[in-house]
């Protein structure tokens, strides 16, 4: 895509305050090639009716006629006239008749678009104030707003009806033309930006300094991050159901709704502050929750942890609302019968998968089974060993003698996961070729036959062994039979 001038861009934001923000034949005339085209196909501007009266460029006088078009004969292209004193009937291009007007609307969507906004561009006050969207900037979430006419004498009266801007708590304001004095507000202004100041051109089209929007809303914040936070484009109507995140070594993945952007620890806020760099605690939650599959026990994390888990994941809801804004609902809850945090969304990371398994289980205290079309339902029965209280009898001196004893029960720990979270399946949720060994293995009721060498099956077995830590075999392969035999149960 070529660039077109600054210029260009800048006309854009010099017809925002005027009534009638128009472009003529003349105007575009004066521009390279293809940049009106350039710019329509972005959105920017979108073409009119054409003019009823042009400029005389037949005489120096720069009077202005009304247009006379003439289609003679009959059927044929319809040819433009003007009458000039000085040199009578002059024939103008239908070019110069053409006409193009900002275009706010699509504007208000290049800008959601170019600064990743969360949810639907909505227009508010027709023709005047747009709701862009949700992003986290300047460490707040924020609403973004587009105005136009701040200028105007009724600009009053427009902000006074914008009822959703007014009741926005963080918002921001971007002023098409020129920021209005703040006089106009009723009550308290929200940050106030003007678009020519933030907004350029680049390769794709629009684009909208982030960098220098925070820093003009960071003013008199002691610290600000060294790499802006950059929030998620979160699809309107999006929960945290829809969600999935992938820890990777060096970042993040986020993924809603078909939509998908890689992130790195440092963009995704996920970096310590001050001098000393790298991943912060909430870095090393996140992953310890990837590796749990989003369930995550008190036991599975460290003592210092544990102590303060409470407040670490408080504060992982409050980094994950700013990483995807315009989700309403909780992202990690407490689940009491686990005695672990849960999280609402589906996560696991580039590290393996562990499951929970007891000490001392074996494959034939597993059982997996189908959980849906692209998940499994893993389970484990153990003994585990539980405290009771018991008394001894009257030692002769009128008590009972209390003690504890040592009781043992049956329990089961049990997850739920999809093929893709254990790498058994692609983005698109189609089965490799270890993920439709497992499914064959399971609607086989836990044999299939397949060669001894056949490469699903082993890497079938590597992933269930890695991932329940059992260091046996899931399988045994019968030679009489050629067929592989799960260890497991298959209910």
């Amino acid at each position: 895509m070529r660039e077109p001038p600054e210029e260009c861009l800048a006309l854009i934001w010099s017809r925002a305050d005027a009534r009638e923000p128009r472009f003529s034949g003349d105007d575009v005339a004066a521009w390279p090639d293809g940049t009106m085209a350039q710019l329509a196909g972005m959105g920017l501007v979108r073409e009119v009716e054409n003019a009823t009266s042009v400029v005389c460029d037949a005489c120096a006088d720069a009077h202005v006629e009304e247009v006379m078009l003439i289609t003679s004969p009959r059927g044929s292209t319809p040819r433009a006239y003007i009458s000039c004193p000085e040199n009578g009937r002059v024939r103008v291009p239908i070019e110069r008749l053409r006409q193009w007007e900002v275009d706010f609307t699509g504007l208000a969507r290049a800008i959601a678009s170019a600064l990743e906004l969360a949810g639907n561009v909505e227009e508010i006050v027709s023709g005047r104030v747009w709701f862009l969207g949700k992003a986290t900037i300047a460490a707040q979430l924020r609403e973004i707003f587009l105005a136009c006419g701040l200028t105007w004498e009724d600009a009053c009266d427009v902000l006074g009806k914008s009822a959703r801007l007014n009741a926005a708590r963080t918002s921001i304001l971007l002023a098409a033309g020129e920021v209005p004095p703040e006089r106009i507000w009723q009550g308290d202004a929200p940050p106030v930006v003007a678009l020519k100041s933030v907004g350029t051109w680049s390769e794709t089209g629009l684009s909208v300094d982030r960098g220098h929007l925070e820093s003009l809303l960071s003013s008199g914040r002691k610290k600000k991050p060294a790499v802006p936070l950059v929030s998620f484009p979160t699809p309107a109507g999006t929960t945290w159901s829809d969600v999935r995140l992938i820890v990777k070594y060096t970042g993040l993945r986020v993924e809603a709704k078909g939509k998908h952007k890689d992130y790195t620890v440092e963009s995704a806020g996920f970096e310590k502050q001050g001098t000393k760099r790298g991943p912060n605690r909430l870095w090393l939650l996140l992953k310890a929750f990837g590796m749990h599959g989003g369930l995550l026990p008190f036991k599975a994390v460290d003592a210092k942890t544990r102590t303060n888990l409470k407040q670490y994941v408080s504060d992982l809801r409050k980094q994950l609302t700013a990483l995807l804004p315009g989700i309403e609902d909780e992202s990690v809850s407490y689940d009491k019968g686990e005695k672990a945090y849960r999280t609402a969304f589906r996560i696991s990371s580039d590290e393996s998968l562990q499951f929970p398994t007891p000490l001392n289980a074996s494959w034939t205290d597993v059982a997996i089974a189908r959980d849906g079309d692209t998940g499994i339902r893993i389970a484990v029965t153990a003994r585990e060993k539980f405290p009771v209280s018991a008394y001894e009898e009257d030692d002769g001196r009128g008590e009972d003698t209390h003690r504890w004893e040592a009781a043992e029960r049956e329990g089961t720990v049990e997850r739920a996961y999809d093929l893709r979270m254990l790498r058994l399946a692609d983005e698109q949720d189609h089965p490799n070729h270890a993920g439709q060994a497992l499914l064959s293995v399971l609607s086989g009721e836990g044999t299939v036959r397949r060669d001894a060498d056949d490469r699903g099956m082993l890497d079938l077995c590597g992933v269930l062994t890695k991932l329940m830590g059992i260091d046996d075999s899931p399988f045994r392969f019968a030679e009489y039979d050629e067929k592989w035999v799960a260890l497991f149960d298959t209910p």
